[in-house]
């Protein structure tokens, strides 16, 4: 099998999103993603993912590059076509596409209609798909319960030869079983090694609802790390709340995993608003969920123990990393994770 490793960018400065995107790219990654949010809990920059990934593309060579992912609810799939081929030309065919329903926090204060958020996604899927394969000759035409389009093709003038891949962004049953009908990727957000494969069979419950195969499906495994040689590490005790906060959000993993705490509704991903108030009584959550929990979502340890990790979510089906750094990243971690991670997993 031919594994990726894909690079899940922090929330950053410019500076050092790129910087240690080029870094990534440098000790072995083959992908790198960022985020599509208008707002998020904290206090971290949050940049429109087309513009900064355009501004990466020029400073890689080789890694893919796309969203994790884009709301299908804040821009209209035609817009969304054009963003993704005018990124694939810039980058010369490195482009990705990452879809998903959308969010409460980046669609409710905007006064956005979240209504069918499903159907949205499927019907955006279709669109975008075939306005990638439209021509002048060919154009696309469209008839869906809230889309529509009559001979529409995009030009970019050069034709490049491949198209941009589609992932979709999946926390439900019913959206992991359209992965499995509709996309060529599927992006879990969070999971851990006693869930994924429950999670994995909606996916191919989707597939066998079409003829496709689950071997046409790059299957993302979502993985946050850290690497330390220390039970003790003091790094361990300050990322228990990034953690926590992943977890309250996708509260059905938190269950899996024996969480019986109260969860209220409105931290769920299609209830919260990003406020203060919300941020304080999330952080209070999230600090009553124990490390035993919490860590089962990441892979923390010595090389050895991580590639352990990784290789159990490779026997369930996985076929690319999605790697976050948890806490300050340096260059010895891109270093590290690739000479003891990379390189020995690829070279197994």
């Amino acid at each position: 099998m031919d594994l990726k490793f894909g690079y899940n960018i922090s929330w950053s400065s410019f500076e050092e999103i790129i910087s240690r995107s080029v870094e990534a790219e440098k000790f072995g990654f083959d992908s790198l993603w960022y985020h599509d949010h208008l707002m998020i809990p904290g206090n971290a920059p949050v940049f429109e993912s087309f513009s900064l990934l355009t501004a990466l593309a020029t400073k890689t060579n080789h890694c893919k590059i796309g969203q994790t992912v884009m709301d299908v609810s804040r821009r209209h799939p035609a817009t969304i076509a054009q963003y993704a081929l005018t990124l694939n030309h810039i980058s010369n065919g490195r482009a990705f596409l990452g879809l998903g329903a959308g969010e409460a926090m980046n669609l409710v204060p905007l006064g956005i209609d979240i209504k069918k958020p499903l159907k949205r996604l499927r019907e955006s899927i279709q669109f975008v798909r075939g306005l990638f394969n439209a021509t002048k000759d060919t154009p696309f035409n469209f008839s869906g319960e809230i889309f529509s389009a009559k001979n529409v093709f995009l030009n970019l003038g050069k034709k490049i030869e491949s198209t941009p891949m589609i992932y979709v962004g999946a926390s439900g049953p019913r959206t992991r079983e359209t992965v499995g009908e509709l996309a060529d990727g599927w992006i879990p957000y969070v999971h851990s090694l006693l869930n994924y494969e429950k999670l994995l069979k909606d996916v191919i419950n989707g597939t066998k609802k079409t003829k496709r195969k689950i071997s046409d499906i790059d299957l993302v495994a979502n993985v946050p790390i850290l690497i330390t040689q220390n039970e003790n590490d003091e790094r361990r005790k300050k990322i228990g709340r990034s953690l926590s906060i992943r977890l309250i959000l996708e509260a059905n993993t938190l269950r899996d995993l024996g969480w019986n705490g109260e969860i209220p509704e409105e931290f769920s991903q299609s209830n919260m608003i990003v406020d203060e108030s919300m941020s304080k009584k999330l952080e209070q959550v999230a600090d009553s969920i124990p490390s035993e929990i919490t860590e089962q979502i990441a892979a923390i340890g010595r090389p050895s123990e991580i590639i352990e990790v990784l290789e159990n979510y490779k026997k369930m089906g996985a076929k690319h990393f999605l790697i976050k750094f948890l806490g300050q990243t340096t260059t010895d971690d891109f270093k590290k994770f690739n000479s003891e991670i990379i390189q020995v997993m690829k070279n197994a």
